[in-house]
């Protein structure tokens, strides 16, 4: 039944999310917690209504998980801006910095350093084995450590930093 209505859950979801991408995804991810409690379902005639739910329950966790990574990246800029200017130019630059490097270790430390991820999750979520990512990790934020002097001049003392 559920994959009968799948275009309808679809249709759903695409009117309640920013993308057709989020759409689809978040229609997996909700048919994944269904399957997975399918078995806590009393009434086989209210599947469809259930299902309802749990794919709401999933874009409104998907909504808050949206808000917090905005409030942390707004926090995150008043900080720059509030910061001694040593302190901004570390981050400004590092951020700057970031897109410069391996498209692996940019979003390996854009998920842990800027998303907060653990790095458990971060390794789900890049199809990798915790070990790879705590490898990977180390190599990024090294990678990102000799770019920033390579493109400042140093990592830490900024005041002399003549990037802008």
């Amino acid at each position: 039944m559920l994959a009968e209505q799948r275009s309808a859950f679809l249709a759903f979801a695409r009117t309640r999310v920013r993308s057709g991408a989020d759409a689809d995804d978040l229609l997996q991810q909700a048919l994944l917690k269904a399957a997975e409690r399918l078995d806590k379902l009393r009434d086989g005639e209210r599947l469809e209504a259930w299902f309802y739910r749990v794919l709401r329950n999933t874009i409104a966790d998907h909504h808050a998980e949206w808000a917090r990574r905005e409030s942390r990246l707004d926090l995150l800029a008043r900080e720059e801006i509030e910061a001694p200017p040593e302190e901004a130019a570390v981050c400004g630059c590092s951020l700057g910095v970031l897109d410069t490097l391996h498209a692996e270790y940019a979003e390996i430390l854009r998920r842990v350093d800027i998303d907060e991820e653990t790095l458990d999750d971060a390794a789900r979520g890049l199809a990798i084995t915790p070990n790879n990512a705590k490898v990977r990790l180390h190599r990024a934020r090294k990678a990102l450590r000799a770019a920033l002097l390579s493109y400042c001049k140093t990592v830490r003392a900024c005041q002399s930093c003549a990037c802008s």
